[in-house]
């Protein structure tokens, strides 16, 4: 029985030596979103947003963030030296920036989406891709969808994100690199939205969240259910024109 005990003991400091703990550390590693989805709408030289944009081309992280801009709903009619400058700022600081496109659930002319589209490309051939909002989840509209991003990708190897902001058929996979699957309040995804499972293309934008506390439990929600990708801010509902003060919460 002494043998016995020896031994196990050994054995047990050796584990602990080799970083075993009561949690599964590498299962807590994973546990991770690695994709930041940041609206950030507000006009750069705006005094009241110059600091959130300029926050945020100072965070550093292995992370992706990927930061959305959006000069009027689009891309606007004139090039806007201010909107060149925090796109070249973000990407020298490593983010991904893509322009803003709203389609008004598939109503809006497929024509004047793609000139936008065009517009992004000749006023800041800079940015990588776009983000195209107020994204219907009918099937009957998915063709819509699929020739914008059909042309998109003629262009080049741009991202294409879309925010039907809740769950659409499957086919709109297809025409997505990322899809916004969720943008409400917490409430709602904690009390109505039934998460089980995300789909690895799935962005999650919650709004109303409270605290820091609520934001790593947001998270801990989201990753446990495989979700990879989200942005969490205070406001409810949100302007998108603040950057969320739990940045460094969703970068840790």
């Amino acid at each position: 029985m002494k043998k016995f005990w020896a031994l196990f003991l050994v054995a047990f400091t050796l584990l602990l030596g080799c970083g075993w703990s009561g949690s599964n550390s590498s299962q807590e590693q994973t546990l991770r979103v690695s994709t930041i989805l940041v609206p950030l709408y507000s006009y750069p030289a705006d005094a009241n947003y110059r600091d959130d944009h300029q926050r945020l081309a100072q965070l550093r992280s292995p992370k992706e963030i990927i930061v959305i801009i959006n000069p009027d709903s689009g891309p606007s009619v004139i090039k806007d030296q201010e909107f060149e400058n925090i796109i070249n700022t973000y990407k020298a600081s490593g983010k991904r920036v893509l322009g803003y496109l709203k389609t008004e659930y598939a109503r809006r002319n497929r024509q004047g989406v793609i000139a936008d589209i065009q517009r992004y490309l000749d006023f800041y051939p800079q940015i990588e891709g776009f983000f195209l909002d107020e994204v219907s989840n009918e099937l009957g509209d998915f063709e819509y969808y699929r020739q914008i991003y059909n042309y998109v990708k003629e262009q080049g190897n741009f991202m294409v994100v879309i925010n039907p902001g809740a769950r659409v058929p499957q086919e709109y996979y297809s025409v997505a690199d990322k899809l916004v699957a969720f943008e409400s309040n917490l409430s709602f995804l904690y009390n109505g939205y039934g998460l089980t499972r995300a789909n690895t293309k799935d962005c999650f934008l919650v709004y109303g969240v409270r605290d820091t506390g609520q934001a790593r439990e947001l998270l801990s929600y989201l990753t446990s259910r495989g979700a990879s990708c989200a942005y969490a801010v205070d406001e409810d509902p949100p302007s998108w024109f603040k950057l969320s003060p739990y940045m460094n919460v969703l970068l840790e």
